[in-house]
């Protein structure tokens, strides 16, 4: 896991329309698929595959997501 001032730095640096597909990714339990978004997104430099998942556990935090089946 990357440190949370990283993970933070680059979500601030996400365009919002990527934020915001983020947000609702996370929310509808897919972070699999966050992680492909964030990837394929054209940032450069690309995130690697461990910065993309540590971005949907922070935002599945914030947003205060809790496990899909509990």
């Amino acid at each position: 896991m990357t440190d949370e001032t990283s993970t933070r730095a680059l979500w601030d640096s996400l365009p919002e329309d990527l934020r915001t597909e983020v947000d609702r990714l996370v929310t509808a339990h897919q972070p699999a698929s966050v992680i492909k978004l964030i990837r394929k997104w054209g940032l450069t430099p690309s995130p690697g595959i461990a910065e993309s998942r540590d971005v949907a556990e922070l935002r599945a935090r914030e947003l205060n997501v809790g496990p899909r089946f509990g």
